[in-house]
């Protein structure tokens, strides 16, 4: 019988789903330009952290996903440079730096959210970082919460005290 990628199932997408959200999250609150989605016109264009996930089940390669994605401009130019054959282009040189940089950058804002990281596990996107998992523990969302809360709550004492008049 010979092997086949298989696609997750419907629990596993939904957990996918979750923790590309609070990613996409912890990374914009640290003040990252975020890219979402499957590639697209979007994550073309846009530099940023790109977050993803793959629809594959976890024995085919899916997962959680991070890339940075340096401007367009550069972007195409070291493509092109590197098309040609000219791989030590001062293009692919600073895009390479960068993307680097960037990867090092986002896995130590993600570990420091409880994120569980891992670097340079496909030989095939070695900028890409793969988001195993996210422990719950104390972040800014709590701060965020209180003060939903909070207002919630004057929102009801308003309410009611405008009703007893």
């Amino acid at each position: 019988m010979v092997w086949m990628p298989g696609p997750a199932d419907a629990e596993t997408l939904a957990r996918r789903t979750a923790l590309a959200l609070a990613v996409q999250e912890d990374l914009a609150a640290a003040g990252l330009p975020i890219t979402t989605g499957n590639q697209g016109f979007e994550t073309a264009l846009a530099p940023g952290a790109h977050v993803f996930y793959d629809q594959l089940d976890d024995r085919s390669g899916g997962g959680v996903f991070v890339e940075w994605n340096v401007h367009h401009v550069l972007r195409q130019a070291a493509l092109t440079a590197v098309t040609e054959g000219r791989t030590d282009h001062p293009t692919v040189v600073h895009s390479g730096a960068a993307a680097r940089a960037m990867q090092d950058a986002i896995a130590e804002i993600l570990t420091a959210t409880g994120c569980t990281i891992r670097k340079n596990y496909s030989d095939l996107e070695p900028f890409q970082l793969r988001v195993i998992d996210r422990s719950p523990q104390p972040s800014w969302r709590d701060w965020i919460d209180a003060q939903t809360d909070a207002r919630a709550a004057a929102m009801r004492a308003t309410y009611a005290r405008r009703a007893e008049a």
